[in-house]
């Protein structure tokens, strides 16, 4: 929708770009076994820790850090105002490899979330939808012609005209008519099937499987479980739908709601945490949670209707030490490295369960190289802070246009970084700056004129605990 397509085009532009400078950073991926030689070396921290782990005493870390920085060229501004968030573990540096789901994962996935006596319907077939689901999206359209000022042009603005709108959606009505009460299904085939590439040389053979399993419930609603394995660097993927028809997403974007479910947190969290055991991903932990809204067509008026639930976002644990979570979802490609899609699980979660549930790039542990990594200073990852942050991809002095970003946590976590020159990757404690994506003074994002507040999980700059190097989050 166009509002999505704005609002999507506004953060990229915000989030991204890099340009060179005349201080270049040290770029991970230079040489990691100097890395992991050095995370190996003696311990010199501030002072004697006591027992336990305690890494504000080894470190030398503050409760809370600020400051206020300004690039060279005066455009760029920094405001930092964060506690700074610690482990209570060791930190490791462990060795990973992609995970390619087996056929044994996938019909685990498919049982825990659809059930265990699966009824498939073909999704290919023009009587793949009862008549119930579609007398359900026909009351929503008929919701949105009523608005259509307000905002039924704005869902639907492949429509030039409101007439346009209800030729269309006539014709719906008419499907709805000869929709079967219920659709022919049977048991799953578990068939993977290959996608279509084509490029300008035709028709490309690839490795990459795909299976789509569309499940018909007792209440002739139809939940989806669309699965991917082996795409491009050998990555998996899932997504489930619970409303196979519904246009369900996860947002990062806060108006300030208060939980207006009648689930708690913990009870929402609980539920996501018992799903991720039926799955056998027990080894991600809950990395962020937040109550959210999904507008029909994100189209954020006050007559539009809207979902209710709470967002979690489930990252790698490796021996009790978590792995960090940020909108940058994969490490930018260089000269050193390939791109890198970060290990993470997105869930939706209401009264009636889990609505959304979406799995990416699992990666399996091959090998613990450190234990217990020794890690630079605070001071010194301050200092290295302090002057990259203000060069790494510092656009506002090139384009001399005021910026201001606000760092609002610093936190000590593992980062997933590709290995040079090979297939794996590395976990690797780093420090994340944490806070809301830049502001230019000159265009106010739209999600401000919305009313909006993206959630502080963008990351200003990421900096490897153990050398000071700069890795660069796409």
């Amino acid at each position: 929708m166009r509002y999505v397509c704005i609002i999507i085009l506004i953060f990229l532009l915000v989030c991204t770009g890099c340009q060179k400078t005349p201080e270049e950073p040290i770029v991970v991926g230079k040489d990691q076994q100097q890395m992991i030689e050095k995370a190996q070396g003696d311990v010199s921290y501030v002072t004697d820790a006591p027992a336990g782990v305690d890494w504000r005493t080894r470190l030398g870390a503050p409760e809370k850090y600020a400051a206020k920085l300004t690039s060279a060229g005066g455009h760029l501004m920094v405001d930092v105002d964060a506690p700074v968030v610690l482990p209570t573990v060791e930190m490791p540096v462990v060795r990973v490899s992609p995970y390619l789901f087996t056929d044994e994962d996938v019909h685990r996935y498919a049982r825990a979330l659809l059930g265990e006596d699966l009824r498939c319907v073909d999704p290919r077939s023009e009587n793949a939808r009862t008549r119930a689901i579609w007398e359900k999206e026909i009351l929503a359209l008929k919701n949105d012609l009523d608005h259509w000022e307000a905002y039924g042009s704005i869902i639907w603005d492949s429509y030039d005209t409101k007439a346009d709108f209800e030729k269309a959606l006539q014709q719906k009505m008419a499907q709805a008519a000869n929709a079967p009460e219920r659709p022919e299904t049977s048991a799953p085939t578990w068939t993977w099937e290959t996608p279509n590439v084509w490029t300008k040389d035709g028709k490309q053979e690839t490795t990459d499987r795909y299976m789509t399993l569309l499940v018909l419930n007792e209440d002739d609603s139809e939940s989806l479980l669309s699965i991917d394995r082996a795409s491009e660097w050998g990555r998996c993927g899932l997504r489930y739908l619970r409303d196979a028809d519904g246009n369900l997403h996860f947002s990062l974007f806060d108006g300030s709601w208060p939980n207006e479910l009648s689930l708690t947190r913990e009870g929402a969290q609980a539920l996501a945490e018992q799903k991720l055991r039926d799955m056998g991903l027990d080894h991600l932990a809950c990395a962020y949670a937040a109550s959210l809204r999904v507008y029909r067509g994100d189209v954020i008026v006050e007559e539009n209707p809207y979902g209710a639930y709470w967002a979690f976002v489930f990252t790698p644990e490796v021996s009790g030490a978590p792995m960090s979570f940020t909108v940058q979802t994969a490490v930018e490609p260089s000269e050193h490295n390939r791109e890198w899609r970060y290990e993470q699980c997105r869930v939706l979660v209401d009264e009636a369960g889990v609505a959304l549930l979406e799995y990416d790039a699992p990666c399996a542990v091959e090998k613990i190289e450190v234990a217990t990594a020794t890690l630079l200073p605070f001071e010194k990852v301050r200092e290295i802070f302090e002057k990259m942050v203000l060069i790494v991809n510092n656009n506002a002095d090139i384009n001399n246009s005021d910026q201001r970003c606000a760092v609002t946590e610093v936190r000590l976590s593992l980062v997933s970084v590709p290995e040079q020159n090979g297939n794996g990757g590395l976990l690797v404690p780093c420090w994340d700056f944490l806070g809301y994506p830049a502001e230019t003074a000159n265009y106010p994002p739209l999600w401000r004129m919305l009313g909006l507040q993206p959630h502080a999980v963008y990351c200003h700059l990421t900096i490897n605990a153990i050398d000071g190097s700069i890795i660069q989050r796409q």
